[in-house]
């Protein structure tokens, strides 16, 4: 018996053969789901997903969608935002976990970022393992108010962004950015810290 069989062992009869059908993976997520649970999955899935691409791809209502569609959508989506958010074109929430970010007041996103809460657990990663089959790891993202993140960054799981931070374009953000500093590259570094007027 491998470690898959083992893990479908504590799921339910309707997750084990959308399993074998390819159509749900995660056991994590929805391991516990039922027949009727899934009935209902489905249509709501559909919805989100809609609404979804409309967030991340469309251009009509500018510039309405940047300061008010987009995170009304997000919020319908799961997401936790502060008042004033605006958020570019193409910026894509981890779909399906966009319930584990949590965004502050006065924060702007800028076009093409992309937020991620999960990843694969590669600590028990060993040679002849699929990496596809290895688990998920999932862990919030929060952005704290009057950031700003700057053009095609991506932000990855368990990340925290500092009040008053702003990423440079094209950052890719690995690890907690502290409150009131400018953090640019791949991976983000702090460059600078923002002080006081005088």
């Amino acid at each position: 018996m491998n470690n898959t069989d083992n893990v479908l062992e504590n799921t339910t009869l309707t997750f084990r053969i959308l399993y074998k059908l390819n159509l749900m993976r995660d056991y994590q997520k929805h391991g516990n789901i039922t027949f009727c649970g899934f009935l209902w999955y489905v249509p709501k899935t559909f919805i989100k997903r809609a609404l979804f691409t409309y967030s991340v791809m469309n251009y009509f209502f500018e510039p309405i969608n940047k300061k008010f569609i987009r995170p009304w959508i997000w919020k319908k989506l799961g997401a936790h935002l502060g008042k004033n958010v605006h958020i570019g074109h193409f910026v894509v929430p981890d779909f399906g976990n966009t319930d584990r970010i949590y965004i502050g007041n006065n924060v702007v996103i800028s076009n093409g970022v992309n937020i991620l809460c999960h990843k694969r657990d590669i600590t028990n990663y060993h040679k002849e393992d699929m990496a596809t089959k290895l688990p998920f790891k999932y862990e919030d993202v929060v952005i704290k108010d009057n950031v700003q993140i700057g053009l095609n960054s991506t932000i990855l799981p368990g990340v925290t962004i500092g009040k008053g931070s702003i990423i440079g374009s094209c950052s890719l953000v690995t690890k907690d950015i502290p409150d009131w500093s400018i953090a640019v590259g791949s991976p983000a570094k702090v460059v600078r810290y923002i002080t006081p007027s005088t």
